[in-house]
């Protein structure tokens, strides 16, 4: 970071700078960009030269190994080296073969010689030129094996180790297709001057050379010359020498295959080394140039923009140090000039609106003080004056000031460290203020606080009320609640009497008469009951206590419950009951099965009960959306397709209808159509009531039409999703039989006489022994004492309640004994108490006999699992 000390720039100096910097920086970038380009596109070029080059001396090599593979054919097929072949006469292979070479001496190779029946016939004695001998024309010949085909190979002499190339073609007497010999052609590839020779002039190079193992075989240099001088000096001077040569290697091929012979050619590139000394000097001529012209610039910027840029700096000291502003003078450059002019407009916008500010201070209703960092106050407004008693001119505080001060410091002194304080309430003179505090920053450091007041008096009075209401209406919640709970409680506990008597009083009657009078008395309990749950699912949908549990199951399970349960009560009234259900069997269906079976199950009642001639019907539809989804639930190992859908239920009926009026509050809790309907048919107004509530939680909709005396339709849209992956459906019935349970003895708590009586005559029923105690105490002594097979548990009990009970079982005796809840509390945090005390099973009062039936059938099917995990 800068330090206070270092000089400053002129702008003239500054501007001077960046155009020096910018134009280096532009030229610097062209000249690279030039540079790089041209550099490419010459060793581009270079490349293609270089390829080119190779390709060429390959294909001239190419040539030559081809003429004299011609040449070596031609000869092998003559009829007169055959038939001298044939007569092994040597003097007359010399002249044969003299003779050849005198017509072509360009194709002639460096020594030739021919072998038959495994031994050299004849040599044309050029090899001893190269030190080979007899002994090595044999060595050379057992070496290649491959005929009609040129390969490299290696021979050691006294003085070197030799490269050369050898072709053999088989000589075959054309008189009889036998074979006669073999005709062996060798190129002698070191010191070969002629060879690369040929090459130099081929390629237009300078010169051209062959190496192998870092040593040169062949070489059209001289000790003389640039090139040959480079080859003999150590690495870094030869790399130094060979700067204005091209130098293009490739490896030798021979028959397509790459060999370990370098073939090397030197060309001069005087034209790239001239271009990149022309480079530099460009580079130095440039920076000259720039050099000159940032003196120029300097000395524009300084005589035209410093003076206009002075003048601008004058006026704008001036125009901060006065109250009013003055007009600007104006400036020669454009840009300074339209600088000067929005200064002028910006200082007197700034003017205006400090005295705005200065105004809305001076006449703001609610108190602002400015405090520095001592405490002291710098600023006050005639509001906080007035509130706090303050008098500005002497100095001197009031109580009611320093009452102020001594509340409102503590919060002064975290504002002055930073700290931004909203709603600090404070009291003064039984009136309440509401502060909000501030720290003034500058450069980082705190100069000052400011505080802003409004009294809220009123409002903090509302509070208190709000407050003192809001803790009324929540007693009053709790209050009903617990009454509800404990009417729920004292209801279902008759009930269950009086369920469990008729139930068992039915089942001994024989007389007809007796078992109308008893299956009336049945439905009157039954009615009371479905009042009485539908009050507590009311409470439950207040409190917002009435969740959602989601499930997989059929969607034929609710459809086929409705028809086994409202058929037998149509018939009874002499009314058809229409079921529409186009739906699989093996549709499976994700939502809460039990929420939409008492949606149904109050449409299906109504219907019926207000229907007394014609028909009740109910239409199932599914209609399925675009979007797809997978199912994420954590509890299922398999991740299901899950689809969405539309459930549509549509409910009518042909009853007694409903008028516009009653629409309006159908759906409202106790009411009906009219004070008749309650008289004639019953009821507590509650069952549509909960219809739109539950759908409401499962974000459906309902939607009804009626006339009076023709009927009702309702029309109600459920989503949920189609399961694709559906599990392997359970048989619907789970054969059953209570002397399969092994059941021989159970211990029933139960302080109710009763409630005692109903249970041990459903236990009778099915053969099972049944004793009985009247508190949770007595129910420990006798457990530790005889074993049981099955406990029904009450759960308001004397001494020792059930939850207790229950859980003492199974953490103090430490038994594991088969645990059912008796219990007549709806809530679910009974329940659940109950669960996670180890109960294993909960039964609702009233016990009817099909929940009993379905306990027993629960405790069967826990057998069955615990006995296929003991058979494992």
């Amino acid at each position: 970071m800068p330090t206070f000390g270092s000089p400053k720039l002129s702008l003239s100096q500054l501007l001077t700078r960046l155009i020096v910097v910018f134009f280096l920086c532009v030229t610097a970038g062209v000249y690279i960009q030039s540079y790089q380009l041209t550099l490419a596109g010459i060793n581009q070029e270079i490349s293609r030269t270089l390829a080119q080059t190779s390709r060429l001396l390959q294909n001239v090599f190419d040539s030559r190994l081809t003429a004299l593979q011609i040449h070596q054919n031609t000869n092998a097929a003559s009829m007169t080296l055959q038939s001298l072949v044939a007569s092994e006469d040597s003097d007359a292979l010399d002249d044969y073969f003299i003779e050849q070479e005198q017509q072509d001496v360009a194709n002639t190779p460096d020594f030739r010689f021919i072998a038959k029946d495994d031994r050299v016939l004849w040599h044309d004695g050029s090899s001893l030129f190269h030190g080979i001998d007899n002994e090595g024309l044999d060595q050379l010949r057992l070496q290649l094996r491959s005929i009609n085909r040129w390969t490299l190979t290696t021979v050691t002499t006294d003085t070197e180790q030799g490269y050369l190339l050898m072709r053999k073609t088989p000589i075959v007497f054309q008189s009889n297709g036998k074979l006669g010999g073999y005709l062996y052609v060798v190129v002698m590839l070191n010191g070969n001057f002629s060879f690369v020779k040929s090459l130099q002039r081929a390629s237009d190079t300078q010169a051209v050379w062959l190496s192998a193992d870092n040593a040169t075989l062949a070489s059209t240099l001289s000790g003389n010359d640039d090139i040959g001088k480079a080859l003999t000096l150590p690495s870094e001077e030869s790399s130094q020498a060979f700067r204005h040569y091209l130098v293009s290697q490739s490896k030798l091929r021979i028959g397509g295959e790459s060999t370990k012979i370098s073939l090397l050619s030197a060309q001069r590139n005087d034209n790239v080394v001239t271009l990149q000394r022309q480079m530099g000097i460009n580079l130095l001529l440039t920076t000259l140039i720039i050099i000159i012209a940032a003196f120029w610039v300097n000395r524009f910027v300084k005589t035209r923009v410093a003076d206009s840029l002075d003048r601008l700096m004058r006026y704008s000291q001036g125009a901060r140090s006065r109250q009013r502003t003055l007009p600007f003078a104006g400036s020669d450059i454009e840009e300074f000039n339209h600088i000067g002019k929005t200064l002028e407009s910006t200082f007197h916008a700034l003017h205006e609106k400090e005295r705005s500010l200065q105004d809305l201070f001076d006449y703001a209703l609610s108190p602002i003080i400015v405090w520095d960092t001592d405490f002291a106050i710098t600023r006050i407004n005639p509001a906080a004056k007035l509130k706090l008693n303050y008098d500005e001119q002497i100095h001197a505080s009031s109580w009611l000031y320093d009452q102020f001060m001594y509340a409102i410091s503590p919060h002064l002194k975290r504002a002055v460290n930073g700290t931004i304080l909203k709603g600090v309430n404070i009291e003064i003179d039984r009136r309440v203020y509401r502060w909000n505090l501030a720290p003034l920053m500058v450069d980082n450091q705190v100069k000052a606080v400011i505080g802003q007041g409004q009294e809220i008096t009123s409002l903090i009075e509302a509070e208190q009320q709000s407050q003192r209401a809001k803790e009324a209406a929540e007693a009053s919640a709790r209050a009903k609640s617990e009454f509800l709970a404990k009417m729920s409680h004292e209801i279902r506990t008759p009930l269950n009497g009086i369920l469990g008597i008729t139930q068992i009083l039915n089942d001994r009657a024989e007389d007809k008469a007796q078992k109308d009078l008893l299956g009336s008395l049945y439905q009157s309990g039954e009615h009371l009951l479905t009042v009485l749950n539908d009050i507590l699912d009311l409470s439950k949908i207040e409190q917002g206590k009435m969740t959602i549990e989601y499930g997989e199951f059929y969607l034929q399970d609710i459809i086929r419950t409705v028809e086994n349960i409202y058929t037998p009560l149509c018939e009874s009234k002499s009314i058809l009951l229409n079921i529409d259900a186009p739906i699989a069997a093996d549709t499976m269906v994700r939502s809460d099965q039990s929420r939409l079976t008492q949606i149904l199950f109050n449409l299906m009642s109504n219907a019926i009960k207000f229907t007394h001639a014609g028909q009740v019907g109910l239409t199932v539809t599914l209609a399925q959306r675009e979007v797809e989804k997978t199912d994420e639930n954590e509890n299922s190992s398999d991740q299901s397709t899950l689809r969405q859908s539309t459930l549509r239920l549509v409910v009518s009926d042909t009853g007694i209808g409903m008028n516009q009026q009653a629409l309006e509050s159908l759906f409202d809790p106790f009411v009906q159509a009219d004070s008749s309907v309650t008289r004639t048919y019953g009821g507590s107004g509650l069952g549509l009531s909960i219809v739109k509530s539950l759908l409401d939680l499962l974000e459906g909709d309902i939607d009804v039409t009626s006339e009076p005396d023709k009927g009702s339709r309702f029309v109600v849209e459920v989503p949920l999703t189609l399961v694709d992956n559906k599990p392997a459906k359970a048989p619907e019935n789970v054969p059953f039989d209570p002397v399969s349970l092994g059941i021989k003895r159970v211990l029933l708590v139960e302080d109710n006489k009763i409630n005692a009586m109903v249970a041990q005559a459903f236990c009778h029923k099915y053969h099972i022994e049944v004793e009985w105690v009247k508190d949770g105490e007595q129910a420990l002594a006798r457990l530790q004492q005889v074993q049981y097979d099955l406990v029904l548990m009450d759960n308001h009990m004397p001494n020792l309640g059930g939850v207790e009970a229950t859980q003492a079982i199974r953490q103090t005796l430490g038994l594991s004994v088969p645990i059912y809840a008796c219990t007549a509390d709806a809530y679910g945090s009974v329940h659940d108490a109950f669960y996670q005390a180890g109960a294993d099973y909960i039964i609702v009062k009233p016990i009817k006999e099909a929940s009993f039936i379905e306990a027993l059938r629960h405790l069967k099917l826990r057998h069955l699992k615990h006995g296929a995990h003991a058979d494992s």
